[in-house]
C-alpha cells in the first residue's frame, strides 16, 4: 500500500508493507513487513525488514534495519546496520 503524494526510484521492492503519505524511497530500497509512517525520506540501497519507522524519519544512503523501530524526526546515519533495537527520545 503506498499513500497519496509518496514516491518510488528505480529497481524498488516493496512486499507486505504500508507506505504512508509524502514519502520519497530512493533506487534499489527493499522494504519488507514494514509501517513506514508520513514524510519518511529513505535514501539509495536501503533495507528495511519487519521495521516501524515513525513520521518525519530521515534514512541517509545504505541504511539497513531489521526488526527495528526508529522514533518521530530522527536522522540515520548512513551505512548503518541496526538490528532488533529502536531509536526513540525519552519523553520529559
Amino acid at each position: 500500500m503506498l499513500g497519496e503524494g509518496s514516491q518510488m526510484g528505480d529497481k524498488c521492492s516493496v512486499k507486505r508493507s504500508v507506505i504512508g503519505r509524502h514519502c520519497r524511497i530512493g533506487s534499489n530500497v527493499k522494504v519488507v513487513n514494514s509501517v513506514i509512517m508520513n514524510h519518511v525520506t529513505i535514501g539509495d540501497g536501503c533495507s528495511i525488514q519487519g521495521s516501524v519507522i515513525c513520521s518525519n524519519v530521515h534514512l541517509q544512503e545504505r541504511v539497513g534495519l531489521k526488526d527495528f523501530q526508529v522514533g518521530a524526526g530522527f536522522v540515520v546515519t548512513a551505512g548503518c546496520e541496526y538490528k532488533g533495537e529502536s531509536l526513540a527520545r525519552k519523553e520529559k
